[in-house]
């Protein structure tokens, strides 16, 4: 896989679902956490590297989503990077995740750049920039 139009199939399992057996909500920014690891590795990237200090960690500051059908247990979602804002300090990772031929989840998670002494946000860094501006070229012609 490449960055071009990053996307990930996933299944709703039991865990992920309340007691009526559709997705809790809170669930789909677990899911995002995942898949956006995921994203991190491929641009050579890590969370580990964020959490021991080489790598300026990039906390989440806002997150939404939008539910337009109901995902139930055993569903299979197709999960892709759908546009990308970058600032400064900050970038949000748009999501849509379908079902089928339908759009199931928009999601939106906005990270910042923090740099842990100061205890304030930073600019990112370059390489990481890089990645942000090369997915959102590639995303941007799916």
């Amino acid at each position: 896989m490449n960055a071009a139009a990053f996307s990930e199939h996933l299944v709703v399992r039991l865990p992920h679902t309340d007691a009526a057996g559709v997705l809790f909500y809170a669930r789909i920014f677990e899911l995002e956490q995942e898949l956006f690891e995921r994203w991190l590795e491929l641009g050579g990237f890590s969370l580990k590297e964020m959490l021991d200090g080489r790598f300026p960690p990039t906390p989440v500051v806002h997150c939404e989503a939008d539910y337009r059908v109901p995902i139930r247990c055993g569903d299979r979602l197709a999960a892709r990077i759908d546009a990308i804002e970058i600032g400064r300090s900050a970038f949000t990772l748009s999501w849509k995740f379908s079902l089928g031929d339908a759009q199931a989840i928009a999601v939106r998670v906005k990270r910042v750049a923090i740099d842990r002494r100061a205890g304030e946000s930073t600019d990112l860094p370059e390489a990481f920039r890089e990645w942000l501006l090369t997915t959102r070229a590639k995303t941007s012609t799916v």
